[in-house]
């Protein structure tokens, strides 16, 4: 079956309503927890089971600000998604933070393996609809040793190279304040609005090359502006590449100290893209 977007729309006619495709994912998000993840609540009761539940429900309530007491029966777990994860009168951004905290809780405390096949399908259900409708303008990441994280795309490209970036970065542990930097500035960019708001996703990005650095160089002391240095022009393969990537600083630093303000989404993507290219290139580089 062909994707559901935009092309197919206006092949008929139609305009995708932004509105109608978010209260969909709501939707979308809401049936397949209680297809996939509520089987929690109806497993037979083992000591592991009713622990993994009780702790889920009491995580669940303490990060979304829900009174406990009213999820405490047998199916507490499908009352909470039913009237907690599902608000079709959440503002977007609101569904996704409550998504981003189910994720984290229910992958952290899936310890039971049983559970790990429903959790997956869970994830499955909304990649389809993701991918239905890219109008979304989000993607989820999944990682081997953490909960999926729900980041931005803007087009197929920039998703491609997101995600490379991200795979490399899982796969060595000496990474991961890279990685953490760098998913840190996608998560503010997916709801990034205001210039404050992408002066943050800046300095998450250059962070994420100060971090760079001291992996490359083995030293806490070093940052991103020592990979630009003359005596590490070796690094690159010509003088070129040390060009854009010492106009890409420059570029970060006037917008980290205020004095560039005219900023768009645009110009964040494209400082996103090529953070993520340098990173890729410098690590497969002293592989």
């Amino acid at each position: 079956m062909n994707n559901l977007n935009q092309n197919l729309y206006s092949r008929f006619g139609r305009t995708i309503d932004l509105d109608k495709v978010q209260n969909g994912f709501k939707l979308c998000v809401k049936n397949a927890a209680l297809e996939y993840i509520t089987p929690l609540s109806y497993l037979n009761e083992t000591d592991e089971l009713i622990d993994i539940k009780n702790q889920t429900l009491k995580e669940l309530c303490r990060q979304m600000f829900a009174d406990q007491d009213k999820y405490n029966s047998v199916y507490g777990l499908e009352y909470f998604i039913k009237s907690q994860l599902y608000d079709s009168m959440d503002p977007f951004q609101e569904s996704l933070l409550k998504l981003q905290i189910f994720l984290n809780i229910i992958f952290r405390n899936n310890s039971n393996k049983l559970l790990l096949h429903e959790f997956n399908q869970f994830i499955i259900e909304l990649e389809k609809y993701i991918s239905d409708f890219p109008i979304l303008g989000i993607m989820i990441k999944k990682y081997k040793l953490k909960s999926p994280q729900i980041l931005p795309t803007t087009s197929k490209i920039f998703k491609q190279n997101i995600k490379n970036t991200l795979g490399l970065l899982e796969l060595n542990d000496k990474y991961k304040h890279i990685l953490s930097s760098f998913e840190d500035g996608l998560k503010e960019f997916l709801s990034a609005k205001t210039i404050e708001k992408y002066k943050n996703v800046v300095e998450d990005m250059y962070s994420a090359l100060d971090e760079l650095a001291k992996v490359i160089f083995d030293d806490k002391n070093k940052g991103f502006k020592h990979l630009l240095n003359k005596e590490n022009i070796k690094l690159f393969s010509c003088g070129f590449q040390k060009e854009i990537y010492n106009n890409l600083r420059k570029w970060m630093d006037l917008i980290k100290h205020g004095t560039k303000k005219d900023l768009n989404k645009n110009d964040i993507e494209i400082i996103i893209d090529m953070t993520g290219n340098l990173i890729r290139f410098m690590i497969l580089k002293i592989k």
